[in-house]
């Protein structure tokens, strides 16, 4: 999505248009859920995805084809033998898919007001009109509605705008795409957008740097910290939003961390690693995982408990790090690192009960 919304605005300014489709409803069992997005390029190159299929394919055709002077439509797919899978199996489901052509001004300044607010982390809603008997609620209007009560566009009518004040709380809260019909007049997408979570890196070395790159993919805003130029290097870390050089710990110290921020300590040894963990441990952040083997996470620990670290705020760190998938190489560890930050953000689970066990550290193969 991120990319979606950087590309929309670079398009109207320079008078291209592309494609923006959505899927804003489904029924049943579909290969995408609302709030799935594609767009699609003025060279007809795609970004993102509504699942594959011919359901994509379909939705695909119909919009390259409102590219020219279209207007905005509300497609509608039953997925059966005409729209199975790519494989012959058929969903059963059903899905409806609102291709918008941005063109104006207007809808490119929203755009970048809505990376501007996701960037400052607020938590927002963003409103659609995807349907409408309404003579000044015209089809494609949208509107920001942010939880700082900051407001941006318009749906044409202040009454609806008004309605979707009203469920703001609990959309956010329920974090779920979904439409909204007034007076079977007009319908709207309601799409909640938290804000990206940040995984704070500790550590530019094999593992941080592969960390690096799964973390971007993943949907985490990636900032990595190391005392070390060559190693923390924009060359070497493409994928980082922002890269800090200078004292791990004195850095960790001030960066602001909350219930948004994962910190992960992956640096290159005992004493690092340590200075590290006292630096974050009694801080908000969602998730605190550190790298090591069970014997030198006891040693670190017990060190922490002796200058007057609470027992429970070291409970709630990940140690060993990641998920047990037996992983051995870098990019395996890496991988387990990431499916835990994803098991913790899918689940809310974010304690841990360390359990001192003396254990080897797996060899780490380059």
């Amino acid at each position: 999505m991120k990319k979606i919304y950087q590309k929309i605005p670079e398009l109207i300014g320079s008078d291209q248009v592309g494609a923006y489709c959505t899927v804003v409803e489904t029924k049943g069992s579909t290969p995408q859920k609302p709030g799935a997005k594609l767009l699609i390029l003025p060279d007809l190159r795609n970004i993102g995805t509504l699942g594959g299929g011919c359901v994509e394919a379909e939705a695909r055709r119909q919009a390259i084809g409102l590219m020219q002077d279209g207007t905005p439509q509300l497609l509608e797919f039953q997925l059966d033998s005409d729209y199975g899978w790519d494989d012959g199996l058929i969903c059963g489901g059903n899905m409806k898919i609102f291709i918008d052509i941005p063109r104006t001004i207007t809808e490119a300044d929203l755009f970048t007001r809505l990376q501007q607010l996701s960037a400052d982390k607020v938590p927002l809603v963003c409103a659609t009109v995807v349907k409408s008997n309404q003579q000044n609620s015209n089809v494609g209007l949208k509107m920001i509605f942010a939880s700082n009560g900051e407001r941006f566009g318009t749906l044409g009518s202040p009454a609806l705008e008004l309605d979707v004040e009203d469920k703001m709380t609990d959309i956010l809260e329920k974090n779920k795409a979904d439409i909204f019909k007034q007076n079977d007049t007009t319908t709207l997408f309601l799409e909640p957008l938290q804000p990206r979570p940040t995984l704070l890196i500790a550590g530019a070395g094999h593992v941080g740097q592969a960390l690096c790159h799964l973390g971007n993919w993943l949907d985490f805003d990636i900032v990595i910290v190391d005392d070390r130029a060559d190693f923390a290097s924009s060359e070497r870390l493409p994928e980082a939003d922002e890269i800090i050089i200078g004292d791990i710990a004195e850095e960790l110290k001030k960066y602001p961390k909350n219930h948004l921020t994962y910190v992960v300590i992956v640096t290159r040894g005992h004493q690092h690693d340590e200075s590290a963990l006292h630096s974050v441990v009694e801080s908000d952040a969602r998730y605190i995982g550190l790298i090591g083997s069970r014997r030198k996470i006891k040693l670190i620990f017990d060190d922490l408990l002796e200058i007057g670290i609470p027992k429970e705020k070291l409970q709630r760190v990940n140690a060993p790090i990641g998920l047990d998938i037996n992983s051995k190489t870098v990019p395996e560890i890496a991988v387990s690192i990431a499916s835990q930050l994803i098991q913790v953000r899918n689940s809310g689970n974010s304690g841990h009960s360390y359990e001192a066990k003396t254990e080897k550290m797996p060899t780490i193969r380059i």
